[in-house]
């Protein structure tokens, strides 16, 4: 992959391949790759110098926003990206000594547990730094955290990653969970460190561009999260739906700012049927989702001035070998519990004419870094405390002119997968039991006490008995049952999380 200090041309799709199996073959030994192991970045790499922001040739960004993979989980196979996947060894709640292992074919994982990416959670993961505790907050036995995909796996980001910009020092904003996150995407900084439903009051990114008399959009594909500022944003918010998304972009109407959330599924996402990444969708799901983004933005009479980001709101408890650094937070920060831990790493990729071509970006970022570029192109002041986060705009190029060609992906649309068996989490095969398309629509409970459980509709093949859970040798009754205990509460506070912005959405009109 090309280097900061190399700005030559990507590479070709023969020279990709063989980084790959290079890659591949390397992936045994923790710590190699070209990147630098250290939390900063590559020591000595020279910013480079950004044009005056009316030059830049950007005049459309599009952020869309995943749910809960790290860097080395999704991207560790990424030739020059400094990733570790195979030869991870850590040990379990139970004391066994278990190693990573590819996940596929299973793109659901039905069998294993939701990995903890609480506050709290995320601080036993890393252990001071040591990043060798992320299987001590799953249930004994369980090694999802430390399992992790490959090119052939993720298809879109194979094309990425040949084609576009990985950034592997994207670190997320807060060591906590998605809400915490997502207020780092949208304001810069967080009134919280966990999923609460409280209204916020804080400044937004959309407050910003619209002072300076900018145009801006949000997209969301189940919950939203502009209403946790009421309905201040429900002018410009509207629900995903790709046909009038495609419809919209191809009019030529794309605003200055867009974002896109990927989070939840009307239905059931704890079940399976989402597409955001989230266990346990589906994961091909998520690529053909992104692919179908990419296709209609690559599209727009407007591409050749556009810049598409695609990163994720947290780790999601998986595994990442690359020790998270502390950055400031504001005095509301502090009093709500936050000690300025950045999260985790999580995949970020840079597309559009003015993203460096089969490039690995090294330099440190974080949300503010987007925001801090919107800062910088548009004219307004920096959001919250981390105005220090190097400009995103740093990793693009402005040394050569501008390309806009766009290739193709080659990306199965699907869908994928299905409804996840309570009786699969544990000591089961990865049995999602196929769910007819389109899944039928839930309303949501408006005007009831929270939490509201939101209970699936009637599907085929599920209104049967379901057969016990098989107990081995290997692992006793009450052990199993403490298990699936623990694997049921959480897909159970994770329903209830998306329920209650479910509701609060409705409240205000979304």
């Amino acid at each position: 992959m090309s280097k900061r200090s190399g700005r030559g041309r990507g590479l070709t799709r023969r020279e990709f391949m063989a980084g790959v199996a290079a890659a591949a073959g390397s992936m045994a030994l923790p710590g190699c790759g070209s990147g630098a192991t250290g939390a900063t970045g590559v020591v000595g790499a020279s910013a480079a110098t950004l044009p005056h922001p009316a030059d830049s040739g950007i005049d459309h960004v599009v952020v869309v926003m995943m749910e809960n993979r790290s860097f080395d989980h999704y991207l560790g196979w990424v030739p020059g990206a400094d990733g570790v996947q195979a030869g991870v060894t850590q040990t379990d709640r139970g004391g066994t000594v278990r190693t990573s292992r590819r996940l596929a074919p299973q793109f659901q994982n039905c069998n294993l547990a939701d990995p903890d990416h609480s506050y709290a959670g995320g601080r036993t993961q890393i252990n001071g730094g040591k990043m060798d505790g992320f299987l001590l907050t799953q249930p004994a036995g369980d090694d999802f955290p430390i399992g992790y995909y490959t090119a052939d796996d993720l298809p879109f980001f194979k094309g990425c990653a040949e084609n576009w910009t990985i950034c592997d020092r994207y670190f997320c904003g807060i060591l906590s969970s998605t809400t915490p996150n997502r207020f780092y995407m949208h304001a810069g900084q967080t009134d919280r460190i966990s999923n609460t439903v409280d209204i916020s009051t804080l400044p937004t990114i959309w407050d910003r561009m619209l002072s300076v008399g900018r145009t801006v959009a949000y997209y969301y594909t189940d919950v939203s999260y502009t209403s946790y500022w009421g309905d201040q944003y429900k002018s410009f918010s509207k629900k995903y739906d790709m046909t009038s998304f495609a419809a919209d972009i191809a009019s030529g109407g794309l605003p200055n700012l867009m974002f896109v959330d990927n989070v939840g599924n009307t239905v059931n996402e704890v079940g399976g049927l989402s597409m955001d990444d989230h266990p346990y969708a589906d994961i091909r799901n998520g690529q053909a989702f992104l692919n179908q983004v990419y296709d209609a933005l690559r599209q727009s009479p407007q591409w050749s001035r556009t810049l598409l980001i695609v990163n994720y709101d947290e780790w999601g408890g998986f595994h990442d070998h690359v020790p998270p650094p502390l950055a400031p937070v504001t005095d509301q920060e502090k009093a709500a519990g936050n000690d300025g831990r950045l999260g985790c790493r999580v995949p970020c990729v840079l597309i559009g004419p003015r993203a460096r071509r089969g490039h690995v970006e090294h330099l440190q970022f974080d949300p503010n870094s987007i925001l801090n570029l919107l800062a910088w192109r548009f004219g307004f002041e920096p959001l919250g405390a981390r105005a220090s986060s190097n400009n995103l705009a740093l990793a693009l190029d402005f040394e050569r002119a501008p390309d806009p060609s766009t290739p193709a992906f080659t990306v199965p649309a699907g869908p994928f997968g299905g409804l996840c068996l309570p009786t699969g989490e544990i000591n089961g095969a990865d049995n999602p039991v196929p769910v007819p398309v389109p899944v039928p629509e839930l309303p949501t409970p408006v005007g009831v006490p929270l939490p509201v459980p939101v209970q699936l509709p009637p599907l085929p093949g599920l209104d049967v008995p379901l057969p016990p859970l098989p107990v081995t040798p290997a692992t006793p009754l009450l052990a199993q049952s403490a298990a699936m205990d623990e694997v049921q509460r959480r897909r159970d506070d994770h329903e209830r999380e998306l329920d209650e912005l479910r509701a609060l959405g409705a409240r205000y009109g979304f």
